[in-house]
């Protein structure tokens, strides 16, 4: 495993195989995007997965006993809509580069996803939950509204039902709930959500990567209607039943073996 530092302390990429986990490392302000370096981190980080071929998956983390817990208040408290509006519009570059990149990116988290840091949870493309974990809106606790793309990536999410709840209500979620509501795709009632997460990227990352990201994309426009999904798997398919994983995957099949995608 190769480990660096990504921003002085704020972010740390660690490298395993073909997977890349970015850990938050601002555990004294439990790991809020608003710590110094955090931000710049984490889209360097991004940057760096989107542009190397031989990283397949990214998983996102917190250190400390926390996810992230969002904004700082402190911070926020002190400040004119102009610079909030600023701070904003600087996150948002966050929010597009996670649901708009081709890669999947996993979630693991353990302790508090609160306010935005619910939102960058939700921005990945699976999310798992360890025994401690906690997702909360938070926003009207202090008679705010939600971003961090949460009125897109919520009721996706967990429906309009359970969306409207917990952003007027700020209520908690935690353990198999989460799974339960569509919030999490994995809970780890026993442990913490990181190796599950990393078994699950290891897997992820041995299978067919262009057939992945194909999905992120349709996916990311759902729920379509008929015409469009019809176009979307018109305008997607054909390219991958002739390419070289489904040439590899149908073999495998007829020969009765794992298939090996990334053969080129």
């Amino acid at each position: 495993m190769d480990t660096t530092l990504a921003s002085p302390a704020a972010v740390i990429e660690s490298r395993t195989d073909h997977v890349l986990t970015l850990t938050i490392n601002a555990p004294n302000v439990r790991n809020s995007l608003q710590a110094p370096g955090v931000l710049e981190g984490l889209l360097a980080g991004l940057e760096t997965f989107e542009q190397d071929p031989d990283l397949h998956v990214a998983i996102l983390t917190g250190a400390g006993g926390a996810f992230c817990s969002g904004g700082d208040l402190k911070l926020l408290a002190g400040s004119s809509e102009d610079e909030v509006h600023r701070r904003m519009t600087r996150n948002t570059w966050l929010y597009r580069r996670l649901a708009l990149g081709e890669k999947l990116v996993i979630a693991a988290v353990d302790g508090a996803a609160y306010g935005a840091g619910l939102g960058l949870a939700l921005a990945c493309d699976l999310v798992v939950a360890g025994k401690d974990a906690v997702f909360c809106s938070a926003f009207t606790r202090v008679g705010a509204m939600p971003d961090a793309a949460l009125f897109w990536s919520l009721p996706a999410r967990v429906g309009a039902t359970h969306a409207r709840r917990m952003m007027l209500m700020a209520t908690e979620v935690q353990g198999a709930k989460a799974v339960e509501i569509g919030l999490a795709d994995e809970y780890v009632a026993d442990g913490s959500a990181l190796p599950a997460a990393l078994a699950l990227a290891q897997k992820l990352a041995n299978g067919p990567q262009r057939a992945y990201g194909r999905i992120k994309a349709g996916l990311r426009n759902a729920p379509m209607n008929l015409e469009d999904a019809l176009a979307f798997q018109l305008d997607n398919a054909p390219g991958l039943f002739s390419g070289a994983d489904f040439q590899e995957g149908a073999q495998a099949f007829f020969e009765k073996r794992k298939p090996v995608f990334g053969k080129r």
